[in-house]
């Protein structure tokens, strides 16, 4: 008799013949979430598109934020947003687990790095994110990974010297 093998079909998908793929859609769905990320950050929160009504009320909260970065009030989405955010994710979830997952994972790293960097962390991703409030509000997007600020044109380097500066109100008021 042939020997019969356990399958796992989700939408007539054999999954764990696919299961040597879920490492690289993880890291997939993360990526997507620090791409979404760094084009919400650049393009609504301190761009042209956070002038429609709800991005509007969203922009408005992040200008909050810049207006007093070490307010712990400030460090996360309203709960609107968040409603927003875990919709995506968990649709996508279902529509292709790992990269669901890895998607969930960016908020999840972005949320932790986020509130370090606001709390006083030295570290490179911190001293980025720190940078954008304190020298550039104009670059340094990414939150997380210098990375695609580089690969996006929009890096700044860090200098130890940065004070804070008014430059956040200037720019997002």
């Amino acid at each position: 008799p042939p020997v019969r093998s356990f399958t796992l079909q989700f939408s007539g998908v054999n999954v764990v013949a696919h299961a040597l793929f879920w490492p690289l859609l993880f890291a997939v769905g993360h990526l997507t979430g620090a791409l979404l990320f760094y084009f919400f950050h650049r393009c609504i929160f301190h761009g042209s598109l956070g002038k429609y009504p709800i991005l509007k009320q969203w922009k408005r909260v992040h200008t909050k934020h810049h207006a007093d970065p070490e307010d712990p009030g400030s460090f996360f989405f309203p709960w609107w947003a968040n409603i927003m955010v875990w919709t995506l994710a968990g649709s996508l979830v279902w529509l292709n687990p790992p990269a669901g997952l890895g998607l969930f994972s960016f908020f999840g790293v972005y949320s932790y790095r986020h509130r370090k960097a606001h709390l006083g962390e030295d570290t490179r991703w911190a001293r980025h994110h720190m940078s954008h409030h304190y020298g550039s509000p104009r670059a340094n997007f990414s939150g997380t990974y210098p990375v695609i600020d580089k690969a996006l044109g929009s890096y700044r380097e860090f200098h130890q010297d940065m004070e804070q500066s008014n430059l956040s109100r200037k720019f997002l008021g």
